[in-house]
């Protein structure tokens, strides 16, 4: 338990910046570990497609696993609809939550690996509060989610994964208004899925619900086989969180294609928001709002380039999933267009910022809560409200 002191406890500059160092690249080396992982269970060459027996197996093995950690060792973390959070975890706690975020995401269900950064920043903290006989613990623990939430959104830029436009782009004033359709429709996919989400949370009930994890891993194996049975596409536009797949989509030519990948991604990502599994909310948004705004620009044709198109649905898409002030809107839509695609794409990417903040939201936990309130408890312990891009809340961690 955090005493009043130590949470005005000031933890000096040594185990700041020791915290700081070190969860940089332990952030980035749990990113690449997770991102090798993946790569390892599913992907295969063109020629050698996944059996659909493969594609349904994975999930359901990995749902069983995380319901055993959640039950057995411990139900620690919190849902992905409650954004990101910083909890001052012990080791014991960290174990736990890694094995089940790593699960989740090797298994194939679509959350991105942000929690499982922030989680190893926050642990760094922690011990590293624990070694220099510092009582700000909290504080050294959001240190170290912060420097590994930068590694978490500064490695795909350095290693171009999520790059879709290199070339310059010469955007016109019907491009400008074909952006506000595409962040609609972004912002739309990414709250339907939130919204569905809910609604599994809420049936599921208190704690680690085995039929809702089993149901979501064939909800999200058969909606990959679906898409891939009406299309010819890899299932890898399905399973997993989805970033590195932007490029690849933004290269399909079909809008049928696409409004495929879009429907069966939306279905998957809204039952792994609220079945119980772990991870987080961002990456999988990013793709969704990228697919939206692909879609939209191939149905308009002559006016959004497709790559600008995306770069709009993801700004869209990753405002739609946490709430944010003005201010952090409109620095965000203009470091993620210039991430994405320089200069030229920061008009479209403040567009779907803009539209992404205007339009309601749907799927938000209560803030007191990371779960909706049931007879048994809540589903995930700790409090505080969803955060997003513009800085993770901070919960208590227990024991």
């Amino acid at each position: 338990m955090v005493t009043e002191s130590a949470s005005t406890a000031r933890p000096g500059l040594v185990p700041v910046a020791v915290t700081a160092v070190l969860s940089l690249p332990l952030g980035l080396g749990v990113l690449f570990l997770v991102q090798g992982g993946i790569a390892a269970v599913w992907e295969r060459s063109e020629d050698q497609p996944l059996p659909a027996w493969y594609v349904l197996a994975v999930p359901v093995v990995a749902a069983l696993l995380v319901y055993a950690v959640r039950r057995l060792l411990g139900d620690d973390g919190h849902s992905p609809l409650g954004g990101i959070k910083v909890a001052a975890l012990t080791p014991q706690q960290y174990v736990n939550v890694i094995l089940a975020i790593l699960l989740t995401l090797l298994g194939g269900l679509v959350l991105g690996p942000e929690v499982a950064m922030v989680s190893t920043g926050g642990v760094t903290g922690v011990v590293v509060a624990r070694l220099a006989h510092s009582e700000a613990t909290e504080k050294l623990a959001m240190v170290g989610a912060l420097a590994a939430l930068l590694a978490l959104f500064v490695a795909p830029v350095l290693t171009g994964s999520v790059a879709v436009e290199p070339a310059q782009q010469t955007l016109t004033w019907s491009g400008l208004l074909v952006a506000v359709p595409a962040a609609a429709a972004a912002t739309l996919a990414v709250q339907l899925s939130r919204a569905g989400g809910w609604l599994l949370l809420r049936a599921a009930g208190a704690g680690p619900s085995l039929w809702a994890l089993v149901l979501t891993a064939l909800v999200v194996g058969g909606a990959a086989l679906a898409m891939r049975a009406a299309t010819g596409a890899d299932v890898m536009f399905v399973v997993t969180s989805g970033e590195g797949q932007i490029r690849a989509l933004a290269q399909e030519t079909s809008v049928a294609t696409v409004l495929a990948v879009l429907v069966a991604k939306v279905v998957a990502y809204g039952f792994s928001l609220g079945a119980g599994f772990r991870g987080g909310p961002f990456f999988p948004a990013m793709f969704v709002g990228a697919a939206a705004g692909i879609a939209t620009a191939l149905a308009i044709p002559g006016g959004l380039p497709v790559g600008a198109a995306a770069v709009t649905g993801v700004v869209a898409a990753t405002v739609a999933t946490a709430p944010m002030g003005w201010r952090t809107v409109v620095i965000l839509g203009a470091v993620i267009g210039f991430a994405f695609g320089s200069w030229p794409l920061v008009p479209v990417a403040l567009v779907g910022a803009v539209i992404a903040r205007l339009l309601p939201r749907w799927g938000d936990l209560p803030a007191t809560s990371d779960a909706p309130a049931s007879p048994g408890g809540t589903d995930d312990p700790g409090s505080g409200s969803p955060a997003g891009p513009a800085g993770p809340t901070t919960a208590k961690g227990t024991g």
